[in-house]
């Protein structure tokens, strides 16, 4: 398979073989993890388990703002060095041994419905927490095998949430316990297909979500993590966290807070990186401005799409 780039920086993948990988650390110990914002989900009945693989190596439709900002590699205990060696393990145990890889995922979900039953909660898993791998496709059994597990995912590839709606043709049958979320890039036209076709869309919002996106309902996305729950035609929004609030590239989406939603603070006045990255934006429209600024987890690295703005009015 193919290995894709990353925007993790404290990757390995590219520099080592996965064999040398598993020689020097070893295998992961477990496939399915947590996070804090998929304990939240819990509170709503479900007890869900998420796969994080290294960020962007399996997403043939990431985008640079997408891999800069990804939550795999940026959000909370993700950027320690347990945390990014056990993706790099995972990714290594999955390409050298994939068959071993996918039983032991069994196992694991297996597993995951026995502490769900004990807990009196519903079993669901997320397999692409930082990937955006066609389960479908590839491993179909999965889903067969359980299903009276809920699958759900984030894609950013098109024709893939298309046809897990069935708004396009597709030479395998959709997973009924499958439910994807389409994650919007800076073309509204293929976020208002997905919506018409009665699917979902995620949008990064920064620095409020507000309560319509594309004339949609928009939901609090940071509430919990299941997704399959979400109304079809509604856009999940979910707050920038990180490198995501100084994003430059069209992921993170600013609605003007006096134009209304509809209107976004797109202007880039300028970007500088000195330890720190500070961003400013405004509204070509009514010129309200909008600074924000985060610590550079890329240190002295260039950012793409960014360097060519550095030092610029800041």
């Amino acid at each position: 398979m193919q290995l894709l780039r990353s925007g993790d920086p404290n990757t390995r993948i590219h520099e080592l073989s996965p064999t040398q990988i598993l020689d020097l650390k070893g295998f992961p110990s477990y496939l399915l993890g947590s996070s804090a914002k998929i304990e939240k989900s819990k509170e709503i009945g479900v007890l869900s388990r998420v796969l994080y693989f290294t960020p962007g190596i399996f997403c043939s439709a990431a985008d640079t703002g997408c891999l800069l900002a990804c939550l795999g590699h940026t959000s909370g205990r993700m950027g320690l060095p347990d945390s990014f060696t056990a993706r790099d393990k995972r990714s290594a145990f999955f390409l050298k041994h994939e068959d071993a890889f996918i039983e032991r995922l069994k196992a694991e979900i297996h597993l995951l419905k026995a502490d769900s039953l004990l807990h009196g909660l519903r079993p669901a898993v997320r397999l692409n927490g930082s990937s955006d791998l066609a389960w479908e496709r590839r491993f179909p059994e999965v889903f067969q095998q359980f299903p009276d597990v809920e699958f759900y995912d984030y894609t950013k590839i098109f024709p893939r949430a298309m046809q897990a709606l069935g708004a396009r043709p597709s030479s395998v049958p959709w997973p009924e316990n499958y439910r994807l979320t389409y994650s919007a890039g800076s073309d509204d036209r293929l976020a208002r297909q997905v919506l018409e076709s009665g699917g979902t869309v995620a949008v990064v919002f920064h620095p409020n979500i507000p309560s319509s996106w594309l004339g949609a309902q928009v939901l609090d996305g940071d509430v919990h993590d299941v997704r399959y729950l979400d109304p079809g035609g509604s856009v999940v929004g979910l707050k920038a966290k990180g490198i995501a609030k100084v994003d430059v590239t069209g992921f993170t989406r600013r609605p003007c807070p006096d134009c209304g939603p509809e209107h976004e603070l797109q202007f880039l006045l300028g970007i500088r990186r000195d330890g720190t990255v500070r961003t400013k934006h405004s509204c070509d429209r009514c010129r309200s401005e909008l600074e924000a600024s985060i610590r550079d987890p890329y240190r002295n690295r260039l950012l793409p799409d960014q360097s060519a703005h550095q030092g610029m009015g800041l």
